[in-house]
């Protein structure tokens, strides 16, 4: 009768609360992404966010990753000894299951409150409007003739770029800052990009390297965004050519894009207007291999003439990375494209992973009004040393 009562007791289902309401909360705010937009992305996630950000980026190294590589592992180790002692302490035996029960509530408490923290730093962005309008974008269907003009812009920018960054001994690219430099300097690009669009305008958020990068590799994940610390941290054992669009990428979400679609675009944009060759080159190569594949399987032949667009150092370096993603193939990558497919479509990504794809669309629609303007020949700073006016 003692535990019929105890599992009575109303804290065993008020816990549900914070999760119920914030899973409430955004399919509710999914329904008005002008409410999303002006009250939750632009002021309240702001407002808890930046604090966070602030005191985190003190730090030089990943807090998720000490996280997970030592606090997970001592709270198991915790668990364990407390549920040896339950059972092994002959006084313990007759308060066993009210001592577990409480374990349980505490700990269904703090899933609940996770729950709730992670959809207000990050789960209510994906309900925002989307960049298309909010930045005003012409998004639309493309025919192959658009896919192709766009294409051989991309490959000639991406070409003329990469004459400008270094290489090592196998002409492989290579960082001119390394990775400490260019983890440090990437907020010049959303710096750069800001007075063309002020929705990226913010403070610079340290991006983190990932010590275990090697091992985290497995999963084919190159960046992840951990909001509850509001933290960017990047895989720098990926090729060196894509790292500095996935920490622009990784950036955008610090900033409240959500949508990988999205951050991909954003971090197009920044990189465009970065200083630096090296965060260019990363970008519109990134856009270039997205756009060529859309065309690929829109017209074939065009495929093959904006293909030999692109430069024979720059085809070296997509064949560096397709070689070293290769040896990572396997299941645990099968197994982390699935989790990270289930997430997306749990928050409001309906094509889940296929979604990132999404990104050359934006560029697409990005591409049409730099021409219209005939700004087109300035966008990329890196190759005329100034910002590039107008995004």
């Amino acid at each position: 009768m003692k535990l019929l009562r105890f599992f009575k007791h109303p804290s065993w289902y008020l816990w549900l609360l914070p999760a119920l309401f914030a899973f409430g909360a955004q399919r509710l705010l999914a329904r008005f992404p002008e409410v999303a937009e002006e009250i939750h992305a632009r002021r309240l996630f702001r407002w808890l966010s930046l604090p966070i950000a602030a005191l985190t980026s003190l730090v030089p190294f990943s807090l998720t990753e000490l996280l997970l590589v030592v606090g997970c592992p001592l709270l198991l180790i915790g668990l364990i000894i407390w549920l040896v002692r339950l059972i092994r302490r002959p006084s313990l035996r007759s308060r066993r299951r009210a001592r577990a029960g409480r374990l349980a509530r505490r700990l269904a408490w703090c899933a609940s409150l996770a729950y709730l923290f992670f959809m207000l730093l990050h789960g209510f962005n994906y309900a925002r409007l989307p960049v298309s309008d909010s930045f005003n974008l012409p998004v639309r269907e493309r025919d192959a003739d658009d896919l192709m003009e766009a294409a051989v812009w991309l490959t000639g920018q991406a070409s003329l770029l990469r004459q400008e960054c270094l290489e090592d001994e196998n002409g492989v690219f290579e960082l001119r800052s390394g990775i400490t430099g260019t983890l440090k300097t990437a907020h010049e690009g959303y710096d750069a990009a800001a007075p063309a669009w002020p929705l990226l305008d913010g403070p610079a958020i340290r991006p983190k390297s990932v010590l275990l990068s090697p091992y985290w590799s497995y999963t084919g994940i190159t960046g992840m965004y951990f909001p509850f610390f509001v933290e960017s941290n990047i895989n720098t054992d990926a090729p060196e050519y894509s790292i500095p669009e996935t920490i622009l990428h990784e950036i955008a979400h610090t900033r409240g894009f959500a949508r990988e679609d999205e951050a991909g675009f954003l971090a197009f944009l920044a990189g465009v207007a970065h200083p630096d060759p090296d965060f260019a080159y990363s970008v519109l190569l990134d856009a270039a291999v997205r756009c060529l594949n859309s065309l690929y399987a829109a017209d074939p032949e065009a495929w093959k003439q904006a293909a030999a667009n692109l430069s024979e150092a720059a085809w070296r370096d997509l064949s560096a990375g397709g070689a070293y993603w290769k040896q990572f193939e396997g299941p645990v990558r099968e197994t982390s494209n699935k989790i990270n497919d289930t997430y997306l479509q749990a928050n409001l990504q309906e094509d889940g992973v296929r979604s990132y794809g999404r990104m050359i669309d934006l560029v697409l629609a990005w591409y049409e009004i730099r021409t219209a303007e005939g700004t087109l020949d300035r966008a990329v700073a890196a190759l005329h040393g100034q910002a590039a006016s107008g995004g």
